[in-house]
């Protein structure tokens, strides 16, 4: 029997690709709701704006620790299970900064459950689903599901700031959570599967539902250079493009770009993120994923050159912020993508997972690391610089990945691996 065609397994489960889109949406809320409650939060309780912010670094440490035990549960329960848990949470956890008394530490204290909703919210859940029910045509729908931050990235803001000038800060957090409550949980509830949910419902559970999926045991793939290599490369990715990403305004008004002018040119990054994520998924379906990976990770370069060789032109400063929007759209949808190539679908939520903690330390990481250099030489200039080794690094790794590994046929699963796998020493290229 022939596989299914990528065009096959859209018409059958695009559904999923959906509510795993809605269900990463969610996931972002609080990053971009942060911008609209910041203002308002400060003016009322006369909190610093980077006391405020210290709550995204609570999420941020929170997730590298539960990153691969998140991963470990999907693999034995299916995302189902978990996604459905995530939504609910987040959504409550989102309403409950209504809450918020005159006190710094209570606000701190309110990022505790939102960081536990966000780890069942994590791309591990929904990268898992769609990669369990994809094969010709995964790289696009990783792609597109992936683009639901950008759905996110739209709807937050306006939503939210119409919400807290019409009702106040107070009530816009419960109506923002209301918002997000309706357009997701039904989706996720009618829609959200994978293999491993399907599997559970035929009646396989525990080791006989994991032998049905084909891929490495979790020991040796963990200990594997293969593995190692990807995790550095997916780690310094993070760490060049989202400091990068997050910190284009102050780097643009370093360097005489007006501040109005620079918000609008890092404005920029939304449009070419969402191309390049599209275009990203579109070639791993058709070109070696660990190429497409190394030459997103090339793509950085050329922004840092831009700005280090014509600083304060504002036509070169938007051709680089495009530039570097397209290697942020490919960097994550390649890192889920190459999990599944090299190590299979049997324990994806593990590896994925512990590989999405590390991203999660990066993201957090970097934009201290950028200020750090900023602190000491009043400059970007070095930080530039040192974006352009760490992205050929990257590069580097993803190259370096080999042939795509062929597993076996499933057959009774090894205690403790959930696998066939179990014992078994990946091929590391030559």
């Amino acid at each position: 029997m022939e596989p299914p065609t990528a065009r096959q397994e859209f018409a059958r489960n695009w559904t999923v690709v959906l509510a795993s889109a809605v269900g990463i949406a969610l996931a972002s809320v609080n990053v971009y709701a942060l911008g609209v409650f910041i203002q308002p939060l400060e003016q009322e309780f006369g909190w610093k704006r980077a006391e405020i912010a210290a709550g995204m670094t609570i999420s941020s440490v929170f997730a590298v620790f539960t990153g691969p035990f998140v991963g470990l549960v999907v693999d034995r329960v299916g995302p189902r299970r978990i996604g459905m848990f995530g939504v609910v949470a987040g959504c409550l956890s989102l309403a409950a900064f209504s809450l918020v008394g005159p006190s710094i530490w209570m606000w701190w204290a309110l990022w505790l459950p939102a960081a536990l909703a966000g780890a069942f919210l994590k791309p591990t859940v929904w990268a898992t689903a769609v990669s369990s029910l994809f094969d010709a045509g995964r790289g696009l729908a990783l792609a597109l599901m992936l683009s639901g931050t950008a759905l996110c990235s739209t709807l937050t803001p306006i939503v939210g700031t119409y919400f807290v000038a019409t009702l106040g800060w107070r009530q816009a957090y419960l109506a923002l959570a209301g918002f997000w409550a309706v357009l997701v949980i039904p989706i996720v509830w009618l829609f959200l599967t994978s293999a491993k949910d399907r599997n559970l419902a035929a009646g396989r559970t525990g080791a006989a539902a994991a032998a049905d999926l084909p891929g490495a045991g979790i020991r040796e793939a963990l200990l594997s250079g293969r593995f190692m290599r990807l995790a550095l490369a997916g780690f310094l990715a993070s760490l060049v493009v989202v400091s990068f990403v997050t910190g284009l305004v102050p780097i643009l008004t370093s360097q005489a770009i007006d501040r109005q002018s620079a918000a609008y040119i890092a404005g920029l990054i939304g449009i070419s993120t969402v191309v390049g994520r599209l275009t990203g998924g579109y070639l791993l379906d058709r070109v070696n994923g660990n190429m497409v990976g190394a030459v997103s990770l090339v793509l950085p370069v050329v922004p840092c050159a831009l700005l280090l060789l014509m600083p304060g032109s504002i036509p070169v400063a938007s051709l680089a912020v495009i530039v570097l929007g397209l290697s942020l759209g490919v960097e994550l949808d390649a890192v889920a993508y190459l999990v599944g190539r090299h190590f299979g679908m049997r324990n994806y939520g593990t590896l994925f997972g512990t590989i999405a903690g590390l991203l999660a330390l990066a993201t957090g990481l970097g934009p201290v690391l950028v200020n750090l250099v900023y602190d000491g030489t009043g400059s970007y200039a070095g930080v530039l610089l040192g974006y352009i080794p760490l992205s050929l690094l990257a590069a580097a790794l993803f190259a370096s990945l080999g042939r795509y590994p062929s597993f076996p046929a499933a057959s009774p699963a090894a205690p403790g691996e959930g696998g066939p796998a179990a014992g078994r020493q990946l091929p590391e290229p030559a």
